[in-house]
């Protein structure tokens, strides 16, 4: 088993990318593979920190159109990063040092960069942390696992397959502050996941917006976090059946 170093690209070079992000989208759009990144960026480009972890690949999956390669992919980013400290797993400059070295051309496949405006949104936290970090190009693969595995199923990941197979499940949860509490939202997708399937409902992308909803609408009159998963999960259940049937 190989190990690696964690890296964060460096404070100085956050803010060339930053100040220069036009530049560096063109950059990127132009070069398949990062020799460049050695070149524009200051020594060192990035630090390297003392936390190690096993070393991994991940598949290429252009406009992730794969879905069982982005399944595989989204696993092996949470399994190899999941004991990394929350502090680097939310900070920016650790995803681009996956982008910029590790992954880049994976990273640069996954989405095509039509413009500055994709690095801004999916490279960086530009838009702030939360949706910097939802709607990362891999970060996103990430949280998606790590808000959607049930350990508690015969399939740990029988969640995390749902809502890659149609991110409009997820989506709309993201947006809203329960996601910073991961056990929120398993039980609202567990909720949705067994209306949809043991009632054979016929989908509606339309009812996830619904359903986020009425999930902060309990939270204004009861905390969400006093309420037990079990009866989350079937409070969202009997909603989906009413919407849907």
């Amino acid at each position: 088993m190989s190990t690696i170093n964690i890296k964060m690209l460096t404070e100085t070079n956050l803010s060339h990318l930053k100040r220069n992000i036009d530049r560096i989208t063109t950059l990127i759009k132009e070069n398949e593979t990062n020799e460049w990144v050695y070149k524009e960026f200051s020594e060192p480009v990035f630090s390297t920190k003392t936390i190690i972890i096993e070393d991994f690949k991940l598949k290429e999956n252009k406009e992730s159109s794969d879905k069982e390669v982005d399944l595989e992919n989204s696993i092996k980013l949470y399994e190899h990063l999941n004991k990394i400290p929350r502090y680097i797993l939310t900070d920016e400059k650790f995803w681009l040092w996956l982008y910029l070295e590790k992954f880049y051309e994976v990273s640069r496949t996954i989405m095509t960069i039509k413009s500055a405006t994709t690095v801004n949104d999916h490279w960086t936290f530009s838009k702030g942390k939360r949706r910097g970090l939802m709607f990362g190009i891999l970060s996103r693969c990430y949280f998606r696992v790590e808000l959607s595995i049930d350990e508690s199923a015969e399939n740990k990941y029988e969640l995390t397959k749902w809502v890659i197979e149609n991110p409009e499940r997820f989506r709309n949860l993201t947006w809203r502050s329960m996601s910073s509490q991961p056990e929120i939202v398993k039980a609202v997708l567990r909720g949705e996941y067994d209306a949809i399937i043991n009632e054979k409902l016929k989908e509606d992308n339309d009812v996830y917006p619904v359903i986020g909803k009425y999930v902060s609408e309990i939270g204004s009159v009861r905390l969400l976090d006093i309420i037990s998963s079990e009866d989350l999960s079937k409070m969202v259940y009997n909603k989906m059946v009413e919407l849907l049937s």
